[in-house]
């Protein structure tokens, strides 16, 4: 247990690339995508639940973090109902938010720059664009036709935050309104802030060494 708590910055960073990467996975090792996807969720949850360090903070990522898993289940099993779909989507928003909290927190009260330090705060840049993803999908699921999609599927949400942060912009997905212009542009500036903070962050603790 102590190796676990020991290594949770890193379990967590894992976790993160399994749920980036599980389309290739599931291409890999030729298992159906959405099993995957849970598969991939549900190691996120458990890491997760290891990262947090105060009673809270485990009870917080456990209840939005099992809500998200049973909306995900319902999704697979049956046509989701728009209440599945309306609690899956707003508890997996809040779920990026806590874990984004702890993981800033961490990093910025750090008193030294370690591999541990910096991992962390990679995982927090990761959940920007996973909070980002689901920010989308939101948006998509009250307003549909927000976005224009050449062939829809969950991981396109997560897709088109990460290449807005990263400002790639292939132009298969576009932002059809102004409020869904402006949310990529909020994207795209909280992926780069937190890049310029962490840097500058890391900067001092090094200079004061």
């Amino acid at each position: 247990m102590s190796m676990l708590k020991k290594n949770r910055f890193e379990i967590l960073f894992a976790a993160l690339l399994v749920e980036l990467m599980y389309p290739f996975i599931a291409l890999l090792f030729l298992v159906p995508i959405d099993i995957v996807r849970f598969l991939s969720f549900l190691f996120l949850v458990l890491a997760s639940f290891n990262l947090g360090v105060k009673m809270m903070h485990k009870v917080v990522i456990l209840v939005l973090g099992g809500l998200s898993i049973m909306g995900l289940a319902c999704s697979m099993m049956y046509d989701e109902p728009a209440i599945a779909s309306y609690v899956r989507i707003y508890s997996t928003c809040f779920f990026y938010i806590t874990l984004i909290f702890i993981l800033t927190r961490s990093f910025l009260i750090a008193k030294d720059v370690n591999l541990k330090v910096v991992i962390g705060a990679t995982s927090g840049y990761l959940l920007i664009g996973y909070l980002g993803g689901i920010i989308i999908q939101m948006m998509e699921f009250h307003h549909q036709g927000s976005y224009t999609f050449s062939d829809t599927h969950e991981f396109d949400y997560i897709y088109f935050s990460f290449i807005s942060m990263l400002t790639v912009g292939y132009g298969d997905i576009v932002p059809s309104t102004p409020s869904a212009k402006s949310l990529i542009i909020l994207i795209s500036l909280a992926g780069q802030l937190y890049m310029a903070v962490g840097i500058a962050s890391f900067v001092g603790k090094f200079m004061n060494k």
